[in-house]
């Protein structure tokens, strides 16, 4: 007796369905109804094996941020035929909120379509990716308050030793002068170390290789700012401000990389901000794209400066209102992943006035 393969062939990828921990589906898009659904699926959803789910009811189920997102991805399969995957969240009945990668293809049957693919439950990965980033975050604030915090005391021992290296002058012999400049050249070493130290951590964190992924940029950027505003309002003596949208603003990110060069701003405003200043970060949905502006308070940048300020080992380096060194690379790696990200950066400065930076990025 001859065997259907068609049927053979069914049964073999419905078992091997089965092995995986995906949620595999087929999809009628023409009927309007599902044609296979693994148990898996039906754990990841919370829904009733012994019941058929209609599309209906799984929407009911995506987080309301995400509706519009996945129907405009829905709306670009139909349209290109092209495989893409997405990130989402889904509010599952008894569950916690979970986050689903969702990879999907249509195929053409006949005079309808299907849409097959499977879902996966990224939660722990996506919690593990925003402490990480939260982590992140807080050491790249910390490494810049200490920077601060300890390049200050040396650049003080500096100035008093040049003022009792003048005393000395009048009156001591060579080997209190030799004392002194060993402190002195000590204390400098002290302070470019720690600079170095700062700026090669910025550097090892801005490899070109980009991993993107859908964020809320607003709540990132709130995360970087409350640990500034936390950890830095007494220590760096400057009150940093957020100025957020009405709603949350997703956007594909290579997050690391985007949250440094957003860091690498807000230091260099630090930098050239008088104590008490204040540093605000402003971000601006326009829509196909992000508007991210960081504004300071501070000394601004001269028109000799402006032309070079994005040029690799620029001309345009120069030390901080408190001595602090660069090598000139911050903003030049800026200018490169901001380009990366199909983006562009640009700044207004006025001498002595202070200056705003904008990025801006398209969202996909």
């Amino acid at each position: 007796m001859k065997r259907d393969v068609s049927v053979f062939h069914s049964t073999l990828v419905e078992r091997v369905a089965e092995t995986f921990g995906q949620a595999y589906f087929i999809y009628d898009v023409t009927g309007k109804h599902f044609r296979y659904l693994n148990r898996a699926f039906y754990t990841l959803f919370g829904i009733p094996e012994a019941t058929t789910p209609d599309v209906l009811q799984l929407l009911g189920q995506l987080h309301e941020e995400d509706k519009v997102f996945l129907f405009e991805k829905y709306a670009k399969l139909l349209d290109t035929k092209t495989q893409e995957a997405v990130e989402f969240r889904v509010n599952a009945p008894y569950q916690e909120t979970k986050w689903v990668c969702l990879n999907c293809q249509l195929l053409e049957e006949g005079q309808g379509v299907l849409l097959s693919g499977f879902a996966e439950d990224i939660t722990v990965h996506k919690e593990y990716q925003a402490n990480l980033l939260k982590f992140n975050s807080k050491k790249n604030a910390t490494l810049e308050i200490l920077s601060h915090d300890l390049a200050a005391p040396f650049t003080n021992i500096e100035g008093m030793v040049e003022l009792l290296e003048g005393e000395l002058l009048q009156g001591s012999g060579p080997s209190a002068m030799n004392l002194v400049q060993f402190i002195k050249d000590n204390a400098k070493k002290g302070s470019d170390l720690i600079r170095d130290f700062i700026d090669n951590e910025f550097l090892e964190s801005s490899q070109i290789v980009l991993h993107k992924e859908r964020v809320n940029i607003c709540q990132r950027l709130q995360i970087m700012i409350e640990n500034y505003q936390q950890m830095g309002e007494s220590l760096l003596a400057k009150n940093f401000e957020l100025v957020l949208p009405g709603e949350p603003v997703y956007m594909y990110l290579d997050v690391m990389k985007m949250m440094q060069v957003f860091n690498n701003l807000i230091s260099n405003a630090i930098k050239f901000t008088y104590d008490q200043g204040t540093i605000s970060v402003a971000i601006e949905d326009k829509g196909d794209s992000v508007l991210v502006a960081v504004t300071d308070d501070g000394i601004g940048i001269p028109d000799s400066l402006k032309p070079n300020l994005f040029d690799k080992f620029t001309s345009s380096r120069r030390e901080g209102i408190k001595g602090e060194k660069s090598i000139g690379l911050g903003m030049s790696i800026i200018k490169k992943i901001v380009e990366l990200h199909n983006g562009k950066v640009w700044f207004e400065s006025t001498e002595d006035a202070g200056s705003t930076f904008y990025v801006e990025i398209p969202k996909e």
